[in-house]
């Protein structure tokens, strides 16, 4: 089984004033069927979040000292439970400098793979559902949102006693934008300093990516640039950073060197860099997209100055060919307008 260990601890806080209240669990639960299917949602919604941010342990260990326990119980001095309430202890004491109200699972799961260990640490959240019960009288349940994951941070174990084997970093930290000064707190709890600039590498790769394609000819570029979305996406969703030499072989197999050594003489990569984009904004290479004032717009990035005609002086966007079914939906509103 790809579990090894498990465990579940409940915080929560319902005024900014009062600290959280923990609801420890003192054993490890025995993992059956149900908790490997939670922990394969769980593994999928991790890999697919966009924006995710890379790095590895702060070297303060006095005010971060998650890395020793961890150190700990990899040599075998602590067992996983008692990892998990050094863990909870410790996310408790940052939660409570916050102001914010919470009330999350803390699941810790010690995965065991044929390439390697990995630990997981997610705050899972809760939502409120109806049923009809035994008596056939409507009640509320409270279940796992498995939909939804604003934080989490996924640790490579055998990077911990063999740190110069890869060059990866070991640890990957999922914050969704509204996380917060929780999400703050959570990255604090085990340490997480960041290693790599994403958004740097992201803006590179794209202007990258915009100077290669230049010349083509409109269709081909953006052929081009949709490839290269859709394999930065597809290696975000197994997990893997974006090899530079993959990616070019992907662009043209007849050519695979071809964008990796335009790559390296137009900017500061080299061919044997790893990639990790941000995909949400990598994105704009295949669409343009926006909203304000009452106005929702997003079209394909190749339209522009084809159907799409941008004006910088007037201000203005001019729509040459507007969709059928846009089309009839503003002749109709015109209509019911006049009657």
């Amino acid at each position: 089984m790809a579990i090894q260990s498990l465990v579940f601890h409940r915080i929560q806080r319902y005024q900014d004033d009062q600290p959280s209240q923990v609801s420890l669990a003192e054993a490890s639960v025995t993992s059956g069927a149900d908790h490997e299917a939670l922990f394969s949602q769980l593994k999928k919604q991790f890999q697919f979040k966009a924006g995710k941010l890379f790095g590895q342990f702060d070297n303060n260990i006095a005010d971060y000292p998650f890395q020793v326990w961890l150190k700990e119980y990899l040599d075998g001095k602590i067992r996983f439970e008692r990892l998990s309430l050094l863990y909870a202890d410790k996310f408790k004491e940052l939660a409570d400098k916050t102001s914010d109200i919470f009330a999350n699972y803390i699941c810790c799961i010690h995965e065991d793979r044929a390439d390697g260990q990995r630990l997981y640490i997610l705050l899972l959240e809760t939502s409120a559902g109806l049923l009809i019960d035994n008596s056939l009288n409507l009640d509320t349940v409270e279940h796992l949102n498995t939909s939804k994951l604003d934080l989490a941070i996924r640790i490579e174990l055998d990077s911990i006693n063999t740190p110069d084997d890869s060059e990866e970093p070991p640890l990957v930290f999922v914050k969704a934008r509204g996380a917060g000064k929780l999400g703050e707190a959570f990255a604090q709890s085990v340490g997480f300093s960041s290693s790599i600039d994403t958004a740097k590498e992201t803006e590179t790769l794209m202007q990258v990516l915009a100077n290669y394609t230049k010349g083509n000819d409109p269709k081909e570029g953006a052929n081009l640039r949709q490839k290269a979305y859709e394999f930065c996406v597809e290696q975000q969703q197994v997990g893997e950073a974006v090899p530079l030499t993959e990616l070019s072989n992907h662009l043209d197999e007849n050519e695979p060197t071809r964008f990796a050594q335009f790559a390296t003489e137009s900017s500061e990569l080299t061919e044997d860099k790893a990639l990790h984009p941000d995909t949400r904004k990598l994105k704009h290479l295949v669409r343009i997209s926006g909203k304000g004032n009452g106005l929702s717009l997003s079209f394909s990035s190749d339209l522009i100055q084809q159907t799409i005609l941008f004006d910088e002086k007037q201000d203005t966007l001019t729509i040459t060919s507007i969709p059928k079914s846009l089309k009839q939906q503003i002749l109709e509103h015109i209509k019911e307008k006049q009657d």
